[in-house]
């Protein structure tokens, strides 16, 4: 059945609302049919490069945390995405966090809309479709957002229910952290700077946990769980719960990303972008939506303090070269990209000194 009626549905209450008050719903509703992207999907057994972190472990080989920075390195110059194995995170921690996000969105609507915002700034922020509150085609997606690292700036505000979500959230997003700034320092040793050096340009730091939620959808072809976008921060390490719909963008083609359990999925943000002048690029990537199964996927972005003045590192800018990015204060890129209806990398380009 369609959902059209006198009384037309509330679509911010979420996609997982609207198909529980239409159960027999057979076709899209028309303001979630979008003009896809024409970029074809791969049909080759092309698949990012997987990167063995065990090189990075405190007492390792000298080589081997040179071999493990050099494939990383490799990875961000020409995928910018890439799996990890051996990342050090337990399987019970990960299955436990899966677990207490589910329990959030199988909460009532009315519980879940305590935390609905239309402010894309918001520490904590319980919505729907893309972030933007501008008007824009819907999308077959729900999603709780809220700030991590460090910790005293919000942890008071996330869900206190499901009652154990914040206990295991704060124990996850503390390693997720410890991860995410092992795998910088290689990065930044890749290219050719201090260990500490990307990781000292955080200052305080942010973290972002975006719990994305994508039920099974009736006309999965006509829509997307999340159109085509880079990530605004500087490393974003993502988790599924082994239902497939990550796709990267990769030689103007799309390359599917299927779980494959007890890894993770890295990616480099704009910031990275920007902080190399170019030499590492974020890439986009998208979520597909499938008729059978509902897909939750868990991204946390790392990024600078919100205060912090971005733009190219000094030391790669060799003589002569031309600075690639404007400076800008994090916290207002953030808003420039997240209050964007104009997806895929429109926020970084308009960064860019030369178009």
């Amino acid at each position: 059945m369609s959902v059209n009626s006198s009384s037309s549905p509330d679509y911010k209450k979420g996609v997982k609302n609207l198909i529980e008050t239409a159960p027999q719903m057979k076709k899209l509703p028309p303001e979630f049919v979008l003009k896809l992207p024409r970029n074809p999907l791969s049909a080759c057994n092309v698949e990012i490069p997987v990167i063995d972190l065990s090189g990075l472990v405190n007492g390792s080989p000298v080589e081997c945390r040179a071999s493990t920075v050099q494939a990383i390195s490799s990875a961000c110059a020409l995928w910018g995405f890439f799996r990890i194995v051996n990342h050090g995170i337990e399987a019970r921690l990960i299955e436990k966090m899966l677990e207490e996000v589910e329990a959030f969105f199988s909460l009532s609507t009315e519980e879940k809309m305590r935390y609905a915002s239309e402010d894309v700034m918001s520490p904590i922020r319980y919505g729907t479709s893309l972030n933007s509150s501008s008007k824009h085609a819907l999308h077959w997606r729900d999603y709780l957002r809220h700030y991590g690292h460090p910790f005293q700036n919000s942890f008071h505000l996330w869900p206190n229910n499901p009652t154990k979500y914040r206990n295991v959230a704060k124990k996850y997003l503390t390693e997720i952290w410890q991860l995410a700034m092992r795998i910088i320092g290689a990065i930044s040793e890749g290219l050719g700077l201090d260990q500490s050096y990307i990781e000292n340009s955080l200052g305080e730091g942010s973290q972002i946990l975006a719990a994305n939620y994508y039920p099974p959808c009736p006309e999965p072809d006509k829509t997307l769980g999340l159109a085509p976008h880079s990530d605004h921060g500087a490393l974003t390490i993502l988790m599924q719960n082994g239902v497939n719909g990550l796709q990267v963008k990769h030689n103007d083609t799309w390359i599917p990303a299927p779980h494959v359990p007890g890894t993770f999925v890295v990616n480099l943000g704009d910031f990275l972008e920007i902080l190399s002048n170019g030499k590492y690029k974020s890439v986009e990537h998208r979520a597909v939506v499938n008729a059978q199964k509902t897909r939750i996927s868990l991204a946390v972005g790392h990024g600078p303090q919100q205060s912090t003045v971005i733009g190219p590192a000094s030391p790669l800018i060799n003589e002569g070269e031309e600075v690639q990015y404007r400076p800008i204060a994090y916290k207002d890129y953030i808003r420039l990209q997240q209050s964007s209806t104009i997806r895929g990398k429109t926020a970084l380009h308009a960064l860019m000194t030369k178009t």
